[in-house]
């Protein structure tokens, strides 16, 4: 997370794989399923969360904070 933006926005990854999402802002970032799924809680500037991804399937995620900046992203699980 960098200028209020997840990069890469869209991820692809096999089953099992842990993602981090490390906040490279000045500013609380979270990464929240838009569905069932995962939410990290707020990532303080500096700091970093991991979520676990067994399941198959395209899950579309944003930032609680900044989802209205556009702040989204997109893991795709194979």
């Amino acid at each position: 997370m960098s200028a209020s933006v997840f990069s890469p926005a869209t991820i692809t990854v096999t089953a099992g794989t842990t993602i981090t999402w490390q906040n490279f802002d000045n500013i609380v970032h979270t990464s929240t399923s838009d569905s069932t799924g995962w939410d990290t809680g707020d990532i303080q500037p500096g700091a970093s969360k991991t979520a676990v991804f067994n399941t198959q399937g395209t899950f579309k995620y944003h930032c609680t904070y900044h989802r209205a900046m556009g702040m989204v992203g997109t893991v795709i699980v194979q």
